[in-house]
């Protein structure tokens, strides 16, 4: 059976070699004042911030942005507060482009983090990465589950010292149904991973202070609004999107 660790890298990277990149990959449900409001009064000056799974950056050019208006700034934000953003991908085209923007690139998977214990001084993001999914050999969705997630959670509780924080915001599972009738893509019920979920992976990790942090729901429904805009538009009056397991959480070691 494939697996998102497993044959989930060797897609994550051919994906690399593609520069069309889904709109999705830039959606956050989270206001950027939220995030602002969250880092208020923290010393990040010089601190390391690994971002994990990062992809591709967020355009910074103003016309760009226009084009992903759901695009993350919590990047941006954390070097305003003086952060030093780490970027850690298994693709080495989303690395080149990350370091064109002024991140640090270093070529690694989120399963086997390339750092020392407690080496980390400030702390982890994780963008859209507990929804993440890839398409398998025989055309199948593939999702992350819930025991890779708390993989995850573990390796970065080992690389980071304490008193640092981690921030994940996942945007969700877009689940389409065509005539009320027939589902046409998004994962079974058993797949979909909560925040609730990932509270209790956490606290088992051993993070503590976690909360959830508030969704704008503005950005919620144009969310569901772009994800419509992937099919033609002759069946977008057909089609029902539901987004599933959207949220996004602080905590700290």
């Amino acid at each position: 059976m494939e697996k998102f660790e497993r044959e989930g890298k060797k897609f994550w990277k051919r994906f690399g070699e593609n520069l069309e990149q889904p709109q999705s990959l830039f959606f956050d449900l989270v206001n950027p004042e939220e995030y602002r409001k969250l880092l208020d009064g923290r010393d990040l000056q010089n601190k390391k911030i690994l971002d994990i799974g990062a992809g591709f950056p967020t355009p910074k050019e103003p016309l760009l942005k226009e084009h992903l208006p759901l695009a993350s700034e919590l990047q941006e934000i954390l070097e305003n507060f003086g952060a030093k953003i780490i970027a850690i991908d298994v693709s080495r085209e989303a690395l080149k482009s990350q370091k064109t923007v002024g991140r640090c690139p270093v070529l690694g998977n989120a399963f086997q983090l390339p750092f020392q214990n407690e080496s980390i001084d400030g702390g982890a993001i994780i963008l859209n990465l507990f929804n993440a999914s890839f398409r398998g050999t025989e055309r199948r969705e593939i999702f992350i589950t819930i025991e890779e997630c708390k993989k995850i959670l573990e390796e970065v509780y080992r690389v980071l010292q304490r008193g640092t924080f981690v921030i994940i915001s996942n945007f969700g599972y877009c689940i389409d149904v065509i005539d009320n009738l027939l589902k046409i893509s998004g994962p079974e019920d058993g797949e979909i991973i909560t925040p609730e979920m990932i509270i209790k992976l956490a606290e088992e990790v051993g993070f503590r202070n976690i909360r959830k942090i508030s969704l704008d729901m503005e950005r919620f429904e144009l969310a569901i609004k772009l994800a419509k805009e992937y099919y033609p538009e002759a069946l977008r009056d057909r089609i029902k999107t539901i987004i599933k397991g959207s949220g996004a959480l602080f905590m700290e070691k």
